[in-house]
Formats: C-alpha cells, structure tokens, sequence
C-alpha cells in the first residue's frame, strides 16, 4: 500500500466511517429510549373523560401491566395496558376494557398471574351494595375469565380497601374490609388460577371482632397463606394485630397475635416478608404523644412464622426524635432486613427520611434516618421499591414549588444504596412536573436500578393516565 493512500485517503475513510456509525448508534439509542424521556412523559390513556387510581404489576419482562378507573363510557369501568420495557404500548391504543358492565367499577388491585399476564381485582355495585370481582388477563390482554369477572365475594354486605398478593400458583390471594357483621372486619379469599374460588364461598373470617379493624396489609408466608396485619379499635386504644392462614384457609395461629398494645394509639401498620416465613412489621404510635393525636413516632417489630414476637414487646422504635413520622412504606433488603420510608416534620414541612434495620433488630444506618429530601415545601406520601442490588428506589408527591398547593405537585425519585447513599441528584430526580396536579402514583421495579411509575395526571382537559422510566 502506499504512503499516500495509508496518510491521505484511509485516515479520512475512517474518520468518516466512524462519525457515520456514532451517527448511527445515536440515532438507534434515541429510538430505543425516545419513548421512556419526552419531555411531558408518556401518556399510557388520554381517553374521554377522566382516569384515576393506576395500579401496577410487573410483566416478567422488566415492562408493566396497568389497570385504573375509567370514566369514558359515562360509567366507572376498569381498564388496563401493557408496556414493554423499552416504552411500548403493546395492547389497544388507550387501554382494554377488564370490566365495562353498566353497573360502577371502583378501587383495582392487581398481582402478576406469574405468566406474562396479571389478576385484577376490583369494587363493583351490580349487586346494589359493593362486591368486589376479578379478571385475569394473558399477556396479549386477552381475558381468561368469564367475561364480566368471577365473584371474589358478593355478600350482601360493603367490602372495600382490597388488597392482593399472588397464590404462587398463577392465582390471588384478597384480603378486604367488610361490614357483614354490622362492623368492619377482615376477610380474605383465593381465586385460583382458573377463576374460582378456592375458600368458603364469599370468604373466611380472618377476624371478626368487636369494633372496627382497619387497613389489613398483606404478605405471602413463602407456603401458599399469608400473614396479614391490621389496626384495630375494639379496645379503648387502637393496636396492631396479625394472624396467619393458611394455603387451605385455616388459621396457624391459635388466635391473632398482637403486635403491639402500647398505651396509646397505633396504627397505619405496613408489613413486609423477612425471606424466613415471617414479617416485619411497622407502625406509626402515638405512645409518646401528650396531646393524643399531633406526633407519631414510627416503630417495628418482627413476627416469626409461627407468631412469637421476637423483638422487644411493643416494638423498636425506627426514629427517636420526637417529630411527626409518618406513611411508612417497606421493602426487603435482600438480606434478612428491611428498608422503611416515611415523612416527617422536623424541619417544619414534611420530608421524605429512610432507615434500614436488620434481621436482629439493628439499625444500619444514621440514627436519626438519612435524608431521602429536604428540599423546601412539602413532601408526602412516600413508597418504595427495591433497586434490585440491595438498595431501594423510593417516589413520592412533592409540593417543593409551590408550599402545599394541591393543585401543582410533582413526582419525585431517588435511588438509595445499602449502604444508605444517595446515588441519584440531591433531592430527588423528577418523574414528573408537568403544570397542574400529578396524584396516586404507584411504581413497580424494572431491572436493576430502574423502576416504571405511573400515575393519574391532570395536565390535559381532565385526569389521564401517564408513565415514566426512571434510573
């Protein structure tokens, strides 16, 4: 070859062929994510009328299944929507209808059918009282259930806060408020994986005491039952309990276990699996609050598979300080522990704190919680989902532009490690801060790092369905 060619015509040959093909790779990155990062999100039903209370599932792809409240139809009916990992809408444009009977729909749950598809559950008044239904769905969104849904329980009687987790065997576990008694129990139901049900018809008790029980909050026990907890004010003061059933419908504990009956009153209890057959639990208590009523402390306990309360009776608190800790939210560390979200005011406006504690009882991390956000204004309602390498990825509304008008929130991510870092922008990155209110986001992981949050929007003429990618 000669000297020229190898200096004049092959380095400009390369120098060309190289920016070509960075052309080309950015132009196939930007297809590939276009859909994840416009600048408004991506709009998951913009149908007529308005959308409200999203619900999520994992596809087992790293994409997601979403069912919501739909008003198009003049009507409230279910619908749902899947979307790829890479942002694809793959059902109907705007969403399949789960449930469109003339009678009112209401308050979807949903677990993954652990196929590709998912179970809805959801309120419904073609009885004339609120029964609650529900519907499975393949992976092409095709319905696999008698077409207006299978009875989860229709007794003459209001049920509602329905909550749901996988059977483990393509079926769901429910577990409801119910009011058949003349006060508000706890019952629960297994639809199996062909639509039927697999427990005493319209359900089994999982507690019918006097008073009220409120907000049961659900775990699988890893052998088909599940262990459940709930707040509870048929005593003077209001306490946490728990009870475990098993695969056949029957209690394992001889009676439900309480968990925690401090002076004073508990409640807002959230449970998540210790990977062992047991739970921990966490609560907001106000045993330390003189005026009944203005600041709750969070604390936990751990429930071992057969009921023993293994840590200090009444539990351990999470946060010591003595300010307002609420909304707790949990995940497992993956390690025997947990990780726990909540908002306090030790600032003066609501901020997003999180502790890690482990399978003893130990705290991990700062004392007094790290800072999630601190940003100014306010900030609530805070959940999370596990980041897929030991850490979590929490979301939360934020106010921090505008002081608590709700009329202009926003969404906002940050991802932490195990060892309690922040990894993502100080305070937060945002999901979403379109103009007017973003409400209910729910998120479900994606792959490591990465979580898909969808939520109901109303930067339209009134509440649509939106849904971001963040990592």
């Amino acid at each position: 070859m000669s000297d020229y060619l190898q200096t004049h015509i092959f380095p400009r040959v390369s120098i060309s062929y190289c920016l070509l093909s960075f052309i080309l790779f950015v132009i196939a990155l930007h297809a590939a994510q276009s859909e994840w990062i416009p600048a408004e999100n991506l709009p998951l039903c913009t149908a007529e009328n308005a959308q409200h209370f999203p619900v999520i599932t994992n596809d087992g792809k790293d994409g997601a299944i979403v069912a919501w409240r739909d008003a198009r139809n003049d009507n409230y009916d279910i619908y749902a929507q899947r979307i790829s990992s890479k942002g694809d809408i793959l059902w109907k444009p705007n969403g399949i209808a789960v449930c469109d009977h003339e009678a009112p729909q209401s308050s979807p749950a949903i677990v993954s059918d652990l196929k590709g598809g998912a179970i809805i559950v959801w309120g419904d008044t073609r009885n004339g009282n609120q029964d609650s239904y529900a519907q499975r769905i393949d992976a092409n969104g095709g319905k696999m259930w008698n077409p207006v849904g299978v009875e989860v329980c229709t007794e003459a009687a209001l049920q509602d806060d329905f909550t749901v987790i996988p059977d483990g065997e393509g079926g769901v576990i429910v577990v409801w408020e119910d009011w058949r008694a003349g006060n508000q129990d706890i019952y629960a139901q297994n639809i199996s994986a062909e639509g039927k049900a697999v427990w005493k018809q319209n359900g089994i008790s999982v507690f019918s005491g006097e008073g009220d029980q409120y907000d049961p909050a659900l775990i699988s026990d890893g052998e088909g039952g599940f262990i459940t907890v709930w707040w509870d004010i048929s005593t003077p003061d209001w306490n946490i309990f728990a009870q475990r059933i098993d695969r056949t419908g029957n209690a394992v504990w001889d009676s439900v276990k309480p968990i925690c009956t401090a002076q004073g009153n508990q409640g807002n209890p959230t449970i998540v699996s210790d990977g062992n057959g047991g739970a921990f639990c966490v609560w907001s208590d106000y045993r330390n609050d003189p005026n009944f009523f203005t600041r709750a402390q969070l604390y936990a306990q751990k429930i071992a598979a057969d009921g023993t309360t293994l840590w200090q009776k009444d539990g351990i608190p999470i946060c010591e300080l003595p300010v307002n800790q609420q909304q707790a939210n949990c995940v497992s560390d993956g390690e025997g522990g947990f990780i726990v979200v909540w908002w306090d005011d030790r600032d003066i406006f609501a901020d997003i704190y999180a502790q890690r504690v482990n399978v003893d009882g130990k705290i991990l991390w700062d004392k007094e919680g790290v800072s999630i956000c601190t940003e100014g204004g306010v900030q609530q309602i805070p959940m999370l989902v596990s980041d897929g390498a030991g850490g979590a990825i929490a979301y939360w509304l934020d106010y921090r532009e505008d002081f608590g008008d709700t009329t202009e929130d926003a969404i906002y991510a940050q991802r932490i490690n195990a060892d309690g870092t922040p990894l993502w922008k100080e305070n937060g990155v945002p999901v979403c801060d379109a103009n007017k209110e973003q409400i209910t986001p729910r998120a479900v992981a994606a792959g490591v790092g990465s979580a898909i949050v969808v939520w109901s929007d109303a930067r339209g003429d009134d509440y649509d369905i939106y849904i971001h990618r963040v990592q």
